[in-house]
């Protein structure tokens, strides 16, 4: 999702049905949301009746059966998956694959780790949505390698992982024409990024690649689905909603990926999503899936004041937003899209 413009504020005031994160847990409890929560509608409804509140308690969770093979996908911020690798992420579920989605960055937008925690909370809100279970879910720590990373798993479906990189996520500079933590550490030589608790640790690039080969090879993946990493245009030249451009930390995280495959290879499979760029090409999924993708997508954004401020309407998306939810396209490595048919298995072997 594109960052808003610098100064702008998040709201401090949340709907009644929605705590503030810091009224619920001091900064000590950062390691897993010890919070509770009242869940909106379940889907396809976009809002109606509350759910039961959501817990999230610190567990590790039982081996879960993948035998219908694992998707491991890797995205740069909290809502991309639901933007851009969507209705893929949401057929994996529907067919009982463990969905496993790694997101490299807080998505912080430099607002610090209160907002990084309400959109976690958005994010695993939507996939219990997805998978039409309770959203409540077990936080723990994945160890990879000598690295340790959060982890989310859903309760009621232990198929379904969301782990955390933690990344931050501000612009270093003015914003677009300026460089990201992500993109400076990809592109930099010697350069180092530190990622927020409650696992604070600091990597350069090689580090980073390292740790996502680990991860790789830890998960066994049957199909691994990334970003974008075929965009050519200099970080720095990138501008917002200019044709063919897209967010640095999508490029980054792709690339970054695509060195950590690079590293572990096997036979899994590889799917790249085209992201800004799908914008300007024609909407591409049926009105049953697009109505699905965009009440999966506000599930998402009832928990972030900055996309759904409070008193705000958000019954539909805004912006780009809007556009987006009907799309879902693939990017070969020449960048050339390739149109996702609205009728077939589009989420791999």
């Amino acid at each position: 999702m594109h960052p808003l413009p610098p100064g702008t504020d998040i709201p401090q005031r949340r709907p009644a049905s929605l705590p503030l994160l810091s009224a619920l847990m001091p900064p000590i409890l950062a390691l897993a949301l010890l919070h509770a929560s009242t869940a909106r509608a379940a889907l396809p409804a976009v809002a109606s009746q509350a759910m039961p509140k959501t817990t999230v308690q610190t567990a590790q969770p039982a081996p879960a059966d993948c035998a219908g093979g694992k998707v491991l996908s890797f995205v740069a911020h909290p809502d991309d998956d639901l933007l851009f690798m969507n209705p893929d992420q949401d057929d994996a579920i529907r067919q009982g694959r463990c969905v496993h989605t790694v997101y490299l960055t807080a998505g912080d937008r430099g607002e610090g780790l209160g907002y990084t925690l309400a959109r976690e909370r958005g994010i695993m809100a939507a996939y219990a949505d997805m998978a039409g279970a309770a959203d409540a879910w077990s936080t723990d720590g994945l160890a990879v390698g000598e690295h340790t990373l959060v982890r989310h798993t859903l309760r009621a479906n232990t198929r379904i992982q969301l782990i955390m990189l933690r990344l931050p996520d501000p612009w270093l500079g003015t914003g677009w024409g300026s460089l990201t933590p992500l993109s400076r550490v990809e592109s930099v030589p010697h350069a180092r990024v530190r990622s927020y608790a409650p696992y604070p640790d600091t990597y350069t690039r090689g580090e980073l690649v390292r740790l996502l080969a680990d991860l790789i090879r830890q998960e066994r993946p049957r199909d691994v689905r990334l970003m974008d990493p075929s965009i050519t245009i200099p970080y720095r030249s990138l501008c917002w909603r200019c044709a063919g451009h897209d967010h640095p930390d999508h490029i980054a995280g792709a690339r970054l990926v695509e060195a950590a495959m690079a590293l572990a290879p096997g036979t899994y499979s590889s799917t790249r999503y085209l992201n800004y760029p799908s914008q300007e090409l024609q909407a591409n999924l049926d009105a049953a899936q697009t109505a699905r993708k965009t009440a999966i997508y506000l599930r998402y954004a009832q928990d972030d004041p900055l996309t759904c401020p409070p008193g705000a309407d958000c019954s539909a998306p805004q912006g780009p937003e809007a556009i987006w939810v009907g799309r879902q396209y693939y990017a070969r490595p020449t960048a050339q899209p390739l149109q996702a048919s609205a009728h077939q298995d589009r989420s791999g072997p």
